[in-house]
């Protein structure tokens, strides 16, 4: 078998990794779409400044966080899988052991203990290749988190989905403090990011607290992510793309490892 051979037969994985990414990106349109935010507006009593607020959030789907799990898997898979014609190669073809897995470890003290028995058999330009990647916490955190994430996929069902609060259109806001300019010019949309991106969301969150004694301005916008909830793994960071980094990164592994597929 030629290393482009063994090299498709890994990327199976990650194509299928980025076929589900694709179906989670219309289904996370829909959601948004959909309008699952409701925002109102109150007076503080004691500042009399507006304040933005969520009167109701929708929770996403669980269908929603399935779709995250088989991305999180196929990535993993690809990963394994890479592992196993590594060892093939090392062997000339002898079936690897069943602890045949490509190594992440939770630190790097753990990484050097686990990792003999998982690339038993692989030539050591391939295992120094694996070192370089330094996958662990605290060497390669994006391999890791999808190591984790995988680990509770498989054994919890679902993995943790919530919405966060991603920035606010300030243009209007602008506009309304230069009223000669109002009608005359219309100012691009201006997002900030707030400082807290509180997630996750829930009912009676403050989103904006306004100049005080000032009207509502209808057209002030805020933008929402739907984003993971795995508190010490990955938390209140946006599902697409952070996925799509761990599909870039597990992408671009396999593919420097062609030449050692040969």
């Amino acid at each position: 078998m030629t290393a482009d051979e063994r090299l498709t037969l890994v990327r199976v994985k990650i194509e299928r990794a980025k076929k589900h990414l694709h179906d989670m990106e219309a289904e996370v349109r829909l959601f948004l779409e959909g309008k699952p935010y409701v925002i109102g507006t109150r007076g503080d009593p004691e500042t009399g400044r507006r304040i933005y607020y969520l009167v109701s959030v929708r929770e996403p789907a669980l269908g929603l966080a399935a779709m995250v799990g088989d991305v999180l898997q196929n990535l993993r898979s690809a990963l394994d899988h890479l592992a196993y014609q590594l060892v093939l190669v090392g062997t000339r073809g002898v079936t690897p052991s069943r602890r045949v897995y490509f190594p992440i470890a939770d630190d790097g003290t753990k990484y050097k203990t686990e990792k003999p028995g998982r690339v038993k058999g692989m030539r050591q330009d391939a295992i120094d290749a694996i070192d370089a990647l330094k996958p662990y916490k605290g060497g390669n955190d994006p391999l890791w988190r999808l190591h984790r994430l995988s680990i509770v996929d498989k054994h919890r069902l679902l993995i943790a989905v919530g919405s966060a609060f991603r920035s606010i259109n300030v243009a209007p806001l602008l506009e309304r403090q230069f009223p000669g300019v109002a009608g005359k010019v219309t100012l691009p949309p201006l997002w900030l990011k707030p400082a807290d991106r509180l997630f996750p969301l829930k009912q009676g969150d403050e989103l904006f607290a306004d100049l005080p004694d000032t009207e509502v301005v209808d057209k002030v916008g805020f933008a929402f992510d739907l984003a993971f909830g795995e508190p010490q793994v990955v938390e209140g960071e946006p599902l697409l793309p952070t996925l799509q980094g761990m599909a870039d990164l597990v992408d671009s592994i396999v593919c420097a490892f062609r030449p050692l597929l040969a």
